[in-house]
C-alpha cells in the first residue's frame, strides 16, 4: 500500500468516526512565561510578517509555505528581509491555508452578488494555528505541562477540563491582553452529552426588560454595561498624545478591560445556554433582535441577546422556531383571540377568563405554536408550574454567576 493510499484510508476512518462524535473547544491558559515573553512576541511577529508578505502578492501562495524561510517586511519607506526562525513548517503551511480560505470566502460572496474588497495587511496577528497534535504541540496531563514546537515546554492551567475519552485534535495559540491561551479542539462521543431532561418542552420569549422568560414562569435577566474603570481609561486616553508610550500603555489597559467585560458577558451566555440544554425541546421565536437596537441599543448590546439566540439555533440538537411575524405577545394563549397591547401593558386579560403576565403568555403561545397545537389541543400547557428539579437546576447552573438575576414564579 502506497503512502497516498494509507493517508486516504486514515482520512476515511476519521470521517466515519466523527459521525458518532461532537467537537468541543477547551481554553487553557499558559503560565510562567516571563522568561520566554520575547520568544512569544517574536513568534506572533513572524506570523504577521508571513501573512502580510503573502497578502501583498497572492501569487506567492503557489510557493510551498513550509519552504519559506525569509520574507520582506516594510519598515518605514524601505523593505527589510526578516528570517522566520520560530515558526515551524506546519504552522507556516496553516497560515497560508488560512489566507486561501479567506480568499475563497471572498470569492463566494462576490459570486453571490455582495460587494467585497481586497484583503488588507494586518497590524496584529493574535492567533497561531497548531494543526497536528503530538507534532506541533503535545500535552502532559501528569505534569500539567504543554510542549509547543520551537517554543518549549510550559505549565498550563485547565487541563482537568479535558475528559479521558476525548480525542485531541488541532489547537490554536491565542494572544490576549490578559496572557497567552491555547484553544484545543477535542472530539467526544455523543453519549457524553446526553443528560436526563428536566422537562419535555419549554417556550422562550426574548425581551428587553426581562431578557428571557420561560413558559414555566422562570425569568432570567442579565446585563453587563461598561465599567467605571473603562470610562476612566477612555478619558485618560483622549488626553494623550498620539504615538506616545503613555498612549500605548493606556490602549493596552483599554483592551484588557474590554476583554474582561466580554468574558463576563460570554460566561453569562454560557450559563444560560447550559441551562436551556437541560430541556428536551426548546421553542423560541425568530425575532429580529438586531432591529431592536434602534430603540434599545444599550440593553441589547450589554446582554448579547442576539448571540444567545444564534447559539441556541446552533447548539441545540432539535431547535424549534416560530415565525418572526407571529403575534405571540398579543394573542391569548387559552382561546387564541388577539388583543391590542402597548408596551406599558404588562398583563393579558381576555374575555374567556384567561389572565396572565404578558411575557409568560407570549412564551406559552410560542410553545403551543412550536408544538403545532391549537388552543383546544394545548391541554395541560396552561399549568406550567415550576418543578423542583427545574428550581434546583436553575440555582446550580445560573446561581454561581453574580451578573444573572433569576426570578422564580410565586
Amino acid at each position: 500500500m502506497t503512502k497516498a493510499e494509507r493517508i486516504k484510508n486514515t482520512l476515511q476512518e476519521t470521517k466515519e468516526r466523527r459521525k458518532a462524535q461532537r467537537p468541543v473547544v477547551y481554553r487553557l491558559k499558559l503560565q510562567n512565561l516571563s522568561a520566554k515573553e520575547e520568544l512569544f512576541k517574536r513568534a506572533f511577529a513572524e506570523a504577521k510578517w508571513l501573512y502580510n508578505w503573502l497578502v501583498s502578492n497572492t501569487e506567492r501562495l503557489s510557493i510551498p509555505a513550509n519552504k519559506i524561510s525569509t520574507v520582506e517586511v516594510k519598515v518605514g519607506k524601505a523593505f527589510e528581509e526578516r528570517r522566520l526562525t520560530i515558526l515551524g513548517s506546519q504552522v507556516k503551511q496553516e497560515i497560508a491555508d488560512r489566507l486561501k480560505e479567506n480568499l475563497r470566502a471572498l470569492r463566494k460572496q462576490k459570486k453571490n452578488g455582495h460587494k467585497v474588497g481586497a484583503l488588507k495587511h494586518k497590524r496584529f496577528v493574535n492567533s497561531i494555528p497548531l494543526k497536528q497534535y503530538d507534532v506541533t504541540y503535545k500535552l502532559d496531563f501528569a505534569q500539567n505541562r504543554i510542549r509547543i514546537q520551537k517554543l518549549g515546554s510550559f505549565r498550563i492551567l485547565g487541563l482537568h477540563q479535558i475528559p479521558e475519552n476525548a480525542e485531541i485534535a488541532n489547537g490554536v495559540l491565542v494572544r490576549k491582553p490578559s496572557g497567552y491561551y491555547l484553544h484545543i479542539t477535542c472530539y467526544l462521543p455523543k453519549e457524553h452529552f446526553k443528560r436526563k431532561p428536566i422537562r419535555e418542552a419549554v417556550g422562550i420569549d426574548f425581551g428587553i426588560d426581562t431578557k428571557i422568560v420561560l413558559s414555566n414562569g422562570l425569568k432570567i435577566d442579565f446585563e453587563l454595561h461598561e465599567t467605571h474603570r473603562l470610562k476612566k481609561i477612555q478619558r485618560k486616553l483622549a488626553k494623550t498624545k498620539k504615538g506616545s508610550r503613555n498612549r500605548e500603555k493606556l490602549r493596552f489597559l483599554l483592551r484588557k478591560e474590554y476583554e474582561k467585560i466580554s468574558d463576563r458577558r460570554k460566561d453569562a451566555q454560557n450559563k444560560v445556554i447550559a441551562f436551556l440544554k437541560l430541556y428536551r425541546t426548546v421553542v423560541f421565536q425568530d425575532d429580529f433582535i438586531k432591529g431592536w437596537e434602534a430603540l434599545f441599543g444599550r440593553q441589547v448590546h450589554s446582554s448579547g441577546l442576539g448571540g444567545v439566540r444564534s447559539r441556541l439555533r446552533a447548539s441545540l440538537e432539535a431547535p424549534v422556531t416560530v415565525g418572526r411575524f407571529e403575534p405571540t405577545s398579543q394573542e391569548c394563549f387559552a382561546c387564541g383571540s388577539k388583543h391590542e397591547l402597548s408596551l406599558s401593558d404588562r398583563t393579558v386579560e381576555c374575555s374567556c377568563g384567561w389572565k396572565c403576565d404578558r411575557d409568560v403568555n407570549a412564551a406559552l403561545v410560542i410553545l403551543r405554536k412550536g408544538l403545532g397545537l391549537s388552543p383546544d389541543q394545548a391541554v395541560g400547557l396552561d399549568r406550567p408550574e415550576l418543578k423542583p428539579l427545574e428550581r434546583e437546576a436553575a440555582a446550580r447552573v445560573l446561581g454561581n454567576n453574580p451578573y444573572i438575576c433569576v426570578s422564580f414564579p410565586r
